[in-house]
């Protein structure tokens, strides 16, 4: 710690406390009255004052915004390999922390003793995971009480304007520490989409990259969108898109895992909210936090897309869903889900786009016919992860032949072959499930009450697991 800052919040508060002195030394007070002033303000001053402060933040932001307002505000000095207060005397401890730019840093935590600040001074740092705070406590003279704030104020302002995560895609856990997402690759992966999805899009793409134009003419930039279709239309693919168009236009973008963590998640992107435009809270397959009876969890759910604790905040609440039938009317209310975007099965002419684009270096794609292949595979209804298998069927094919040349015979015999496949599958899937008319036998041969009992039971559960699948 540097002596000096710490002796002009000392020179500030003597300064004060002296016009006061002046004033009492030119009124009518008598003499007594002021060497009692005396007294007190040399007993106060000296005397030992605790200090307690929250904040709502991920516990690595916290502690290194935390760490940055007392070297700002009363200096600290750094040995190579350890970030410590010089002169500290406490069980300091320190934590690892990734910024955005890929630096580590370690920051003090624990207890850092503030030897300056009085005898037996200190500031105590830890994270309450249940509740996602920093808890910072400690004590100090009471001439130093205003310095403190002051340090507390700038840690609250550095969480709101300089968050490590500001701009940046990060996953999170069930802790929610966040990690930073790589998304570096995500131009790498190619995506067409029919030309009904690419208009269901522009008011999401719209508040990402003309945020101030949606403001000016009263557009909200909070909303909820919800990306719907079955597996392998290419719904995550999409989402993880949009966090690079985020994050190129001043949002934040946070991907959960775990449905549990939804609504406490929302409430806690406060912060990364004022850092920029807002945050993109992501959420793959929601129908499993908002079905079936509504329980305590999906009710604070709802409530939190209602308003209340995000009714400020400039939130888009992105979702994915393979099984919109099962996901609770009321969590599709438009106040809560802006739009529904229905993301399918190809049509004939983003069947070609994509063939032209995958067989475009080094290939050789036949064009004659090329339009009657193309409607073949809108009819088929194959999806965008489907297309990519059938495609590498061919090119798999191709190096074996030693030809380049994509002839729509390839194509037409891999599509052949998968729905071959398809049909298989879906086939196992049905004689896997036991009739009904077969169950209903089965308790007339069986006859006794119980038994057929056990069998009602088991068909009951039968039902419930695959509704689930």
């Amino acid at each position: 710690m540097q002596l000096n800052a710490v002796n002009d919040v000392v020179n500030s508060y003597e300064k004060t406390q002296k016009a006061q002195l002046v004033t009492l030394g030119q009124g009518p007070k008598p003499y007594r009255e002021i060497l009692a002033f005396l007294k007190n303000e040399i007993e106060m001053s000296t005397k030992m004052t605790d200090f307690y402060y929250e904040f709502l933040c991920f516990k690595a932001d916290g502690v290194y915004q935390l760490n940055q307002a007392v070297e700002q505000l009363i200096g600290v000095s750094k040995t190579k390999g350890e970030d410590q207060p010089s002169g500290g005397v406490g069980n300091i401890q320190t934590i690892d922390i990734r910024l955005a730019d890929g630096q580590r840093i370690k920051v003090p935590y624990g207890t850092i003793a503030l030897p300056d600040m009085g005898k037996g001074a200190s500031i105590d740092i830890a994270y309450d995971y249940a509740k996602t705070m920093l808890v910072v406590k400690g004590s100090c003279e009471f001439k130093f009480a205003s310095l403190i704030d002051d340090i507390m104020d700038e840690v609250k302002r550095r969480l709101n304007t300089t968050s490590i995560y500001k701009n940046q895609a990060i996953e999170l856990d069930t802790k929610y520490q966040p990690e930073i997402l790589d998304l570096s690759n995500i131009d790498k992966e190619f995506m067409v989409l029919p030309e009904t999805t690419e208009y269901e899009l522009k008011g999401l793409y719209a508040r990402l990259q003309q945020a101030d134009e949606c403001r000016k003419k009263g557009i909200p930039l909070k909303t909820g969108v919800l990306f719907e279709g079955p597996y392998g239309t290419g719904k995550t693919l999409l989402a993880f898109k949009i966090a690079q168009i985020a994050t190129h236009n001043n949002w934040a973008f946070v991907y959960l895992k775990d449905p549990k963590l939804l609504a406490k998640t929302l409430r806690l992107c406060k912060t990364l909210d004022n850092n920029g435009n807002g945050v993109i809270v992501f959420l793959e397959d929601v129908d499993q936090v908002v079905t079936g009876e509504r329980d305590a969890a999906m009710q604070d759910i709802l409530n939190t897309l209602d308003g209340g604790d995000t009714k400020q905040m400039n939130v888009i609440a992105l979702f994915t869903t393979n099984h919109i039938e099962r996901i609770d009317p009321t969590f599709l209310r438009g106040k809560r889900i802006g739009s529904i975007i229905s993301m399918g099965h190809f049509d004939a002419a983003t069947v070609r786009l994509f063939l032209e684009h995958t067989f475009a270096d080094g290939y050789s794609l036949e064009t004659e016919g090329l339009d009657a292949v193309c409607e073949e595979f809108a009819k088929a209804k194959i999806v965008p992860a489907f297309m990519a298998e059938i495609t590498e069927r061919v090119k798999s094919n191709m190096i074996y032949e030693k030809d380049n040349t994509v002839k729509l015979t390839y194509l037409q015999a891999s599509l052949k072959s998968y729905l071959r496949q398809m049909e298989l599958s879906r086939t196992k899937e049905k004689t896997m499930n036991v009739p009904e008319e077969f169950v209903n036998k089965l308790r007339e041969v069986l006859g006794a009450p119980q038994l057929a009992a056990n069998v009602e039971e088991t068909l009951t559960k039968a039902k419930e697991i695959r509704a689930r699948v």
